[in-house]
């Protein structure tokens, strides 16, 4: 990124967040889950768009918790105490606010993990007899992946690890440098040129996909031109969400050579009687 290119994106990096990671007292206790990282940290070089769904959709704070239940792929949102269902309400503000934020230009996201309505993944989901099984994702979550399948997302908790978050960075920059391309306009050169940049970071990430976007980049002008940039976009955040390795790992170790092996009628030199020493001649 120190180095001037036509990909590099010229306005700030604008994220979306749960707006209780920046310290907005938003939740149902009333509280907040600032996460000093994401606010204090990475705030100082991206633009944050902090949402909380449960609030914009009138729910107050403080409020009654709500949680997950029934099927994990199609569960309800329901009110723990009077019961309420809010699948309904929620799906139908999550769409509408998914279509705001997709104006916004967002290059990334960073939810809420276990919110029953923007945790990514393992969000529990409530069955009968009380049992909850960690297979849920929050309703609102749900929603923006649906109208923006090539956002870079991430919960905070995975954020602590520093892998993970060097992979998260890394998307969000990947992205951002994808859109500028888009909107300076893209032709069948920019697109080869674009792949040639990013070669060695896709081969680094995923080298069959890398060798499948550069074939495709090959073949552009067998087919419309549009088709061929949706497919390589959707393959090029695809293969970047496979972790590269770490680098600068030592080069494993060779195993010993295994000891020769002594003849079964052998024994060893301890056991072995001392020769005879010759008699001397009187």
């Amino acid at each position: 990124m120190r180095r001037r290119s036509s990909f590099l994106p010229m306005a700030p990096l604008r994220l979306g967040i749960s707006a209780c990671l920046l310290g907005h007292e938003v939740r149902y206790d009333g509280g907040h889950k600032r996460d000093p990282f994401l606010a204090a940290t990475l705030g100082r070089f991206v633009e944050w768009v902090p949402v909380c769904p449960e609030v914009e959709l009138g729910l107050g704070v403080p409020r009654e918790p709500i949680r997950l239940e029934g099927d994990p792929a199609a569960p309800r949102l329901v009110a723990v105490n009077n019961r309420r269902d809010l699948t309904r309400a929620m799906t139908r503000f999550a769409r509408a606010r998914a279509e705001q934020l997709a104006r916004l230009d967002l290059v990334g996201y960073v939810f809420k993990k276990d919110s029953p309505s923007c945790g990514l993944r393992r969000v529990p989901v409530h069955g009968d007899g009380g049992r909850s099984r960690r297979r849920g994702t929050g309703l609102f979550a749900r929603a923006v992946m649906a109208r923006l399948p090539l956002l870079p997302v991430e919960e905070e908790g995975r954020l602590r690890d520093p892998a993970l978050r060097a992979s998260f960075v890394a998307r969000v920059l990947a992205y951002a440098r994808w859109k500028a391309a888009l909107a300076a306009g893209m032709t069948g050169a920019r697109l080869a040129a674009f792949h040639a940049a990013h070669e060695p970071q896709l081969r680094a990430h995923h080298p069959t996909a890398c060798r499948r976007l550069g074939a495709l980049v090959a073949n552009a002008g067998k087919r419309p031109l549009r088709a061929v940039v949706a497919d390589y976009g959707a393959g090029f955040m695809e293969a970047l969400r496979t972790q590269a390795p770490p680098t600068g790992r030592r080069a494993p170790q060779r195993p010993a050579p295994p000891a020769p092996r002594r003849s079964p009628t052998a024994r060893p030199a301890a056991s072995r009687p001392a020769p005879r020493r010759p008699r001397s001649s009187p």
